[in-house]
């Protein structure tokens, strides 16, 4: 088997990185990009290596000829790099690969084995791509039509079926009519031009990657991604840095990788090196929405789950009759939220830590007062998890809107806005996403962010129709953002989707029923039922007779961080969370030092070790 790379770009977007050294020579780790590139297609049997250079050849020459190589490798000489594009690039390798099946890579691809190992196994003409239901203006787009596979960096999100990954299989059947319309395109072309002009009579097969599995590198903030993805280990334990141990629905404790994605090169916001980023998060964070079609898109806002909330009552809720439940701190937020905007709300309290009653709430609906229903997912006061779905089915029947907070429960707990029928679903970075605190997300159906064009909104900077016309549409953010908290939360996106929120949930409750246990144990009594219960976070009342403030102050000297109960229950239980980056040596830790803090009594107010 034969293979071309192509590597004679300047990798402009790279400087000053690139100013002496071309794109395709810079370090992942103890390789370089071509180098490994070399390495893993000797290893799923390529013998026969052709290189394109041009930019800095000779560095690429003396750099190859340095060590022996792992296969047959060939350089090919553009002297026109300058002023030809990749079809002219891919065309200068004709004599050696026409009528023969061969790979074509971009040589600025860094991927992981399991990767190369797909291409390995396949037949005929195909290419590999990633699932996008967002894409940038950068990336190039993969759609079928009628059959037949197009690659186009304009196809629209709606079309386009995701991202090609720069790694293709020719067959030999297909590859003189490739070189043919290699020959018929100008110079400037990408090559993926020519994919499209042979596609209907020689089939290309799309061939999926997962997230994470590989990144093309125009940037610098690209190469430093890389370099994280594929070169640092993911800690196994918190990192020393973190002192206390977080057993609190928020902040939360976050990995070692999440932290050190804040040493990142400085870029404008308007530049396209962010628009990237923003879109890459975007994209990433529907899939943590549970987004498998093409109907939702999200926008992303500076500031804590609050300002989620805000933007969608002040934006949507104009000239709407709203209906919001409550059962607990946060659903009577929501419902302050809309009277401080003075929206038109009927706010429905079933007082703390009960369960909504959804024989009330179809009473309720039923009536055709009411435009939307709103709902926290996760009402972490008490720690109880409201039936979603339930709500969501219910709604679709009386055509009525649906909006949910779920700050604390994306990426812990099975939620999908599409099988729920969300209309618009707020969350935050800091919760179960695991990221660093300042950025909130609304994910919403394309045609109700759409609708809010037309809605006179009460804020500005939380104007959600100007979010989403700018992130959306323009790839921008309409205010400065905060920058370097999206390079953290790319960091815990990957995270969450190389574990899957699947493994995640079972995680958490695998830890939550440490806890849970123990307190049984010890005789203690929930506050809520644990059927109701999140996988995050147990709400417990306190064993008589101890010292409360007493108690607390010895669970902050051993560095642990838990919260007292709020509203009807303070004073009367406490919270232990396992979210984020919590492992089991510190739940178990913490439980063990709890039962000595519960030696203590009215009349002692600390405890000796």
């Amino acid at each position: 088997m034969k293979a071309v790379i192509l590597a004679a770009g300047a990798g402009e977007r790279l400087a000053p990185i690139t100013q002496t050294l071309p794109k395709a020579l810079l370090p992942i780790g103890s390789e370089s990009i071509l180098s490994r590139q070399i390495r893993q297609l000797a290893e799923h049997g390529v013998q026969d290596v052709y290189i394109v250079i041009g930019y800095e050849g000779g560095a690429i020459r003396e750099y190859l000829a340095a060590s022996a190589q792992p296969c047959n490798v060939y350089l090919i000489e553009n002297p026109s790099y300058k002023t030809t594009s990749t079809a002219y690039s891919t065309l200068l390798a004709e004599a050696h690969v026409s009528g023969e099946a061969f790979y074509l890579l971009d040589g600025d691809v860094v991927a992981d084995g399991l990767v190369f190992e797909k291409l390995a196994v396949l037949t005929g003409n195909a290419l590999l791509y990633q699932e996008k239901s967002i894409s940038s203006p950068e990336e190039m787009k993969v759609a079928e039509d009628g059959g037949v596979v197009f690659l186009s960096k304009t196809i629209e999100d709606e079309r386009a079926l995701g991202e090609f990954a720069g790694i293709a299989r020719i067959s030999a059947e297909a590859s003189s009519a490739f070189f043919t319309a290699l020959n018929k395109i100008a110079q400037d072309f990408y090559y993926e031009v020519a994919f499209n002009e042979i596609a209907s009579e020689f089939p290309f097969a799309l061939e999926t990657l997962t997230e994470g599995s590989w990144i093309e590198i125009d940037f610098v903030t690209d190469y430093l991604q890389a370099v994280r993805m594929f070169t640092e280990q993911r800690d196994a334990a918190t990192p020393a840095i973190s002192e206390q141990v977080l057993l609190c629905p928020g902040p939360v404790m976050v990995s070692k990788k999440v932290k050190s994605a804040l040493l990142h090169a400085d870029i404008g916001h308007r530049e396209t090196e962010f628009i990237e980023i923003l879109t890459r998060c975007r994209a990433k964070l529907n899939q943590a929405y549970g987004v498998t079609g093409k109907d939702y898109t999200n926008v992303i806002i500076t500031g804590s789950g609050t300002s989620a909330n805000e933007a969608l009552l002040s934006s949507y809720g104009p000239g709407k009759k709203l209906l919001i439940l409550s059962n607990g701190e946060f659903g009577n937020r929501l419902i302050d939220l809309a009277r401080c905007h003075e929206l038109d709300v009927n706010g429905i309290n079933f007082g703390w830590a009960n369960k909504i009653d959804l024989s009330k709430v179809e009473e309720l609906v039923a009536t055709g007062l009411y435009d939307a229903l709103m709902v926290v997912h996760h009402e972490t006061s008490c720690g109880m998890l409201n039936p979603i779905n339930e709500l969501g089915a219910l709604l679709k029947k009386y055509n009525v809107d649906f909006l949910v907070d779920a700050v604390s429960s994306i990426g812990a707990e099975a939620l999908s806005v599409e099988e729920a029928n969300i209309t618009f679903c707020t969350a935050s970075a800091n919760k179960a996403i695991a990221s660093l605190p300042g950025l909130a997300f609304v994910c919403g159906k394309k045609t109700a962010f759409q609708a809010l064009k037309e809605q006179k909104a009460r804020t500005r900077y939380l104007d959600l129709y100007k979010h989403y016309e700018y992130e959306a549409l323009t790839f921008q953010t309409p205010n400065t953002p905060a920058v370097s908290l999206f390079y953290a939360l790319e960091v815990a996106l990957d995270e969450l989707l190389q574990d899957t929120v699947a493994a995640r949930k079972e995680q958490y409750s695998y830890l939550a029923g440490l806890v849970r246990e123990r307190l049984k144990k010890l005789g203690m009594q929930f506050v809520i039922e644990e059927s109701d219960m999140s996988c995050v976070l147990t709400t417990v009342y306190y064993p008589q007779g101890i010292d409360v403030e007493a108690f607390h102050d010895w669970v902050k000297q051993n560095n642990y961080v838990i919260y007292r109960g709020k509203g009807p229950f303070l004073g009367k239980a406490f919270q232990i969370a396992n979210i984020g980056h919590v492992r089991e040596e510190h739940v178990l830790s913490f439980l063990d030092m709890m039962e000595r803090g519960f030696q203590m009594t009215e009349t002692t107010a600390s405890v000796t070790h």
